[in-house]
């Protein structure tokens, strides 16, 4: 009985995290939109009126954005809000991370193993050169690495000669999936189904 609820719950653990993430961050947008939308339309706003105002407003401001001419405005509006302290801070970091989905995957890094003594970690590779840093870093033996935590969000990035390195053969979607689970999943159990063999 026991071993039965528990393959239950390993089966259902994901699915349903995912739908609760999911449903929270459509709270949010539900909750952004709905007190503007009851001042403007009184009691003709219903619930989920908010999410479709959102869902709307994102695809035309994804319009808005694409446009040649409005991405210099935007740009301007970059400059302007990173020299806001505090603001800058926040909004820089929130736009490196969105900018790194904005990516192709087959450039966006790639899965290696770094040596250390008798240690290998499994990493991502981040950055081949430093040209744009400060000196000190790194140079054209070191390539920069972020080394991910198990069962949490973070890691961090060392800069590691290129002889330390190794290449493997897993994609960054199937190293992250092993390293969260502390490498519990196989190289084949984390491939999409379609990778799977």
């Amino acid at each position: 009985m026991g071993k039965i609820f528990k393959r239950g719950l390993i089966a259902l653990a994901p699915i349903a995290i995912s739908i609760a993430v999911i449903i929270w961050l459509l709270r949010i947008l539900e909750d952004i939109f709905r007190v503007p939308l009851q001042w403007l339309v009184g009691k003709y706003y219903f619930p989920g009126m908010g999410l479709l105002v959102a869902i709307v407003f994102i695809f035309f401001f994804g319009i808005f954005v694409n446009n040649l001419l409005l991405q210099k405005w935007t740009k301007v509006l970059d400059r302007l809000f990173i020299r806001i302290p505090l603001f800058k801070t926040i909004y820089s970091s929130i736009g490196d991370m969105m900018s790194y989905f904005h990516k192709d995957p087959s450039k966006s890094g790639r899965m290696v193993v770094v040596e250390i003594d008798e240690l290998r970690f499994l990493a991502i590779v981040t950055r081949e050169n430093f040209v744009d840093l400060p000196a000190g870093f790194g140079d054209d033996d070191r390539v920069s690495v972020l080394i991910p935590f198990s069962y949490q969000i973070g890691g961090f990035t060392a800069s590691v000669p290129r002889s330390k390195i190794k290449p493997i053969d897993m994609s960054v979607e199937q190293g992250m999936r092993f390293i969260v689970t502390a490498g519990m999943v196989s190289a084949k159990q984390a491939a999409p189904p379609q990778e799977q063999k």
